[in-house]
């Protein structure tokens, strides 16, 4: 394989992040599932992934499953110490893919930063956070809950900057516009630092989901009312 996304782990966070990177038109066949566990494997390549059985901190295994080749790296096993190895073996293997991993403690994100994770997901934090919203604002947390379900509702998605829009503000785009990445920084879309928008940029929008349709996510505008 090559270009491929390699997840480890597939329990619920390793499931649910697989499905959701599907969702917007990867295919099965595009991914490979690690896991210490036949059965959890067995349940993997049932679903339609490739499989590979082993101890991902295991620089051997992890070849196995074309570590080295790979466009992208999920990596969610069930403990914070083993994201951290992973993580390692994972960065010395590839030093150009993109690697985003969970942990349920926040003490534990900065050590998987320093270990090569591009991105770190704290569950039980994210978890909080979303019950806390929920707590304050019903309605606020259903919307929330809605983003972060890929495929259905709306979906937060990022895009190139089209050329219609180069020049424009971001309020003058067709989409919502959430946020605006400018090289290796993510601006609010109301920052002044912003100016207009160029060719070089990405955005972070919320659209419109279709369900069951594999398109480019930035092919489904929201309309505005």
């Amino acid at each position: 394989m090559r270009d491929h996304t390699v997840v480890v782990g597939f329990g619920t966070k390793g499931r649910s992040a697989v499905q959701t990177v599907c969702a917007t038109g990867l295919k099965k066949e595009q991914v490979v599932v690690v896991d210490p566990s036949s059965k959890v494997i067995d349940a993997a390549t049932s679903e339609g992934y490739a499989g590979v059985i082993g101890d991902a901190t295991r620089s051997e295994v992890l070849k196995r499953a074309e570590v080295h080749r790979a466009r992208q790296i999920i990596v969610a096993p069930q403990r914070d110490d083993t994201a951290v190895l992973v993580t390692l073996t994972a960065r010395q293997l590839n030093r150009s893919a993109k690697i985003v991993a969970a942990v349920r403690e926040e003490e534990n994100a900065p050590l998987l930063k320093q270990s090569g994770a591009d991105a770190v997901i704290t569950s039980s934090g994210a978890a909080g956070r979303l019950l806390g919203l929920s707590v304050l604002s019903p309605a606020a947390g259903m919307v929330m809950e809605d983003l972060i379900q890929q495929g259905s509702g709306l979906d937060l998605i990022e895009r190139p900057v089209v050329r219609a829009e180069a020049g424009k503000s971001p309020r003058e785009t067709d989409d919502l516009v959430v946020s605006v990445v400018r090289g290796h920084r993510v601006l609010g879309y109301d920052d002044p630092s912003i100016g207009t928008l160029q060719l070089t940029d990405r955005l972070i929008t919320i659209v419109r989901a279709t369900p069951g349709a594999h398109v480019a996510p930035h092919t489904r505008p929201l309309p505005r009312d």
